[in-house]
């Protein structure tokens, strides 16, 4: 018996790469004077923010991709060893759909599927404008009130009138004799309104609504008025033309573009007034006026 042959010596390891070492991680906004610039609006943005986005669909596209798996059936044919003959494969028979249909046998008990009806996505409707008429001095309450709003207020009056709100704004009105005219209410973040204030010598009428029922539309950028009003100014100006005139009193314009939510007093005047501002448009804009206004584009 020959003796087995000694294994071979052990061939050397390969020397190993040495680690890797781990790249450290990187670690990585009271009323302005005329002619001031304006300031940073503080905190009056994410109301008037939030209408804005409320208005706007958000799309979002799925896109769904598929798999295409091949089945292929078949033996797999070895080679043939040298000097055998060839064999040729046999073609495969395809199968016709038309054949005979299988029979299959009845269960014993059937499984019935219900039909499940889908939940409704009826959104509710949005409450009408609260209207609450009145005479003379009174105290009007109302369910507390937080979101952007826009107060309208007549007043068949003949000496002081006024309405002042509980919430940030205060003092909305404070006119003599007869009174038409919208204010908004609740533009600061964390506003609360739950009771207005009137003192009038004469019927009146409040009605209180959303932005959308109540406001005045200028989808084309340009509007006009007298007295009192609340505007929602189309187009995509960035500077705008406001005059003023047949007024005595106090003239001021606030505006806050609803894509940025920047903005603030454009115009605090006494009397007429004619001039250029910086806008951009779409915005929200109040004007407090006693005498005709226009706004346009400049």
């Amino acid at each position: 018996m020959t003796d087995p042959t000694p294994p071979p010596p052990d061939e050397p390891a390969e020397p190993s790469a040495p680690p890797l070492s781990a790249s450290p991680s990187s670690s990585p906004v009271g009323d302005v004077l005329p002619g001031e610039p304006l300031p940073p609006a503080k905190g009056q943005r994410s109301h008037l923010r939030a209408w804005a986005v409320g208005g706007v669909a958000l799309v979002v596209a799925l896109c769904c991709g598929g798999a295409i798996v091949g089945a292929v059936s078949g033996d797999n044919e070895e080679p043939a060893a040298s000097g055998d003959r060839p064999v040729s494969a046999s073609p495969s028979t395809l199968v016709s759909t038309a054949a005979a249909p299988s029979t299959a046998a009845p269960t014993s008990s059937p499984t019935i599927t219900e039909p499940t009806s889908a939940a409704p996505t009826t959104t509710p409707p949005t409450p009408k404008p609260k209207v609450i008429k009145g005479r003379g001095d009174d105290v009007v309450r109302i369910p507390e009130l937080t979101d952007l709003a826009v107060v309208k207020f007549v007043c068949r009056c003949s000496s002081n009138t006024v309405l002042r709100s509980d919430g940030p704004e205060g003092l909305l009105v404070n006119d003599i004799g007869a009174y038409t005219g919208k204010r908004w209410i609740n533009l600061e973040d964390g506003a609360l309104t739950t009771q207005f204030e009137v003192e009038a010598a004469g019927s009146w009428t409040l009605t209180i609504g959303s932005i959308d029922q109540m406001a005045t539309k200028a989808t084309t950028g340009k509007a006009s008025g007298k007295g009192d009003d609340v505007v929602v100014l189309g187009g995509d100006a960035t500077a705008v033309k406001i005059t003023h005139s047949r007024g005595s009193s106090n003239f001021a314009v606030h505006a806050y573009s609803l894509e940025s939510g920047e903005g603030g007093l454009l115009v605090n005047e006494i009397g007429g007034y004619s001039g250029v501002r910086p806008l951009t448009a779409p915005a929200l804009m109040q004007v407090t006026a006693d005498g005709n206004w226009t706004i346009a584009p400049a």
